[in-house]
């Protein structure tokens, strides 16, 4: 590796390191206290979003735990740009609400559908002229709950008094922007982001480590797959999980770890369906995004005990490389092992796959001759497979990696091994 790639991979490291966030953490807390401030943390809604109708019925009780303020900031417009497939993202996001409501027993409707535009305009007026209200949560669910339900009379009804509040809307979604986040049903605390229930658990953890709660942490169902995987009916065995990812997404790299431990510890197959990385197909990574996605990966990383930080970006030459040479190797079912040790390579050991150096120790990490190599697909057979795998993908109702299919069922997210767990019994 040249001396490019090597600064370049410990500085990733450190950029990602626990130490570095520890230090960010003492000095937030550090100056909260010198300006004698309260713990507060900013909630970010919009009634259209599934998941903030999940989150205003629990974080009263986050609140009362924690002895904290929360503040509701509402927004309507998400940033167009952070969402490349906005359609699918808003009908998955629906299900998946469905799916986490069960896991929590929260209320949502599971008949939910895409809610009325007009009751969603008067959903977020009537509730910004709330959010400085202590009634706001109690509003919000009961508003929420008569939009997800589409009783729009109830909706008109219980919004009647809203005033125009275009201003608030507008200010709110600046805020969201210049704090760094794209997405609502996020909560804010100390410079870090806490989207929905999937990162309640990390903003738990960080609170009881200040003295603040009680100790417990409530939101960490969604990590409790491998208890479940106990409860599985033997049939489960043999069964075949097909997985779309790809090897320059740090969130494919993460479950392609956990589901080979899933695998090993259940008898299900993976089908590993490798697409190409978003920005290799022309699709731009904002800023903001790319930054929220590098730091969240790194703490859902150290959550499973995946080493994680000492990063050789793989765009462009070693992607290619990496997807011709692991699509021959499904041949022989070898794939997994490869792509197991190449992302692992590129995302926490800094070895670069571009060179046949990087590429060699990661065969011999994945136990696989260097031979190997000349077995490498020509550019055009392996693109149109993996474009192929892009469009199944599609139809599946997905737009981005990692997603799995477990026969009829679409699921996304490197943390949605539980519902895994679920499709498959």
């Amino acid at each position: 590796m040249n001396v490019a790639g090597i600064l370049q991979s410990n500085i990733a490291a450190w950029l990602t390191s626990e130490t570095k966030l520890n230090a960010g953490r003492a000095r937030t807390e550090f100056a909260r206290r010198l300006r004698r401030q309260p713990h507060e943390l900013l909630y970010f809604h919009r009634a259209d979003d599934p998941y903030c109708q999940l989150m205003v019925q629990i974080l009263p009780d986050l609140a009362s735990r924690f002895n904290i303020k929360i503040k509701p900031l509402v927004i309507e417009q998400l940033p167009a740009n952070m969402y490349p497939d906005p359609a699918r993202f808003e009908a998955y996001s629906i299900i998946d609400a469905t799916r986490l409501a069960r896991l929590y027993g929260l209320g949502f409707p599971s008949s939910a559908v895409v809610p009325d535009r007009l009751g969603v305009g008067m959903a977020n007026r009537y509730l910004a002229g709330l959010q400085n209200d202590l009634g706001f949560f109690a509003a919000a669910q009961e508003v929420g709950a008569a939009l997800w339900r589409e009783d729009i009379a109830e909706v008109k009804r219980l919004c009647v008094i809203a005033d125009i509040h275009e201003d608030r809307l507008a200010h709110n979604e600046k805020k969201l922007r210049s704090l760094g986040h794209y997405a609502s049903a996020t909560l804010y605390y100390g410079g870090e982001f806490y989207p929905g229930i999937d990162r309640l658990d990390h903003l738990e953890r960080r609170l009881n480590r200040l003295g603040l709660g009680d100790g417990e942490v409530h939101y960490e169902l969604t990590r409790l797959w491998r208890y479940r995987l106990g409860k599985m009916d033997k049939s489960v065995s043999g069964r075949s999980v097909d997985m779309y990812f790809s090897v320059r997404s740090p969130y494919s790299y993460v479950a392609l770890q956990t589901m080979s431990e899933f695998a090993a510890k259940s008898g299900i197959r993976i089908k590993l369906k490798p697409v190409l990385p978003m920005v290799m197909r022309g699709l731009a990574l904002p800023y903001n995004k790319g930054r929220y996605i590098l730091f969240d990966a790194a703490r859902e990383a150290r959550a499973e005990n995946i080493p994680f930080g000492k990063i050789i970006d793989p765009l462009g030459l070693a992607t290619r490389r990496a997807m011709a040479l692991g699509f021959a190797l499904q041949e022989d079912g070898s794939d997994l092992a490869f792509f197991k040790a190449f992302t692992k390579g590129v995302w926490s050991e800094g070895i670069d796959g571009t060179t046949d150096k990087g590429l060699m120790k990661i065969l011999e990490r994945a136990g696989l001759p260097a031979s190997k190599v000349s077995a490498a697909l020509p550019d055009d057979v392996w693109k149109e497979k993996a474009e192929r795998n892009r469009q199944e993908m599609l139809m599946a109702g997905s737009w981005a990696v990692p997603t799995f299919r477990v026969g009829g069922e679409t699921l996304w997210g490197q943390d949605r091994l539980w519902a895994i767990v679920d499709a498959l019994k």
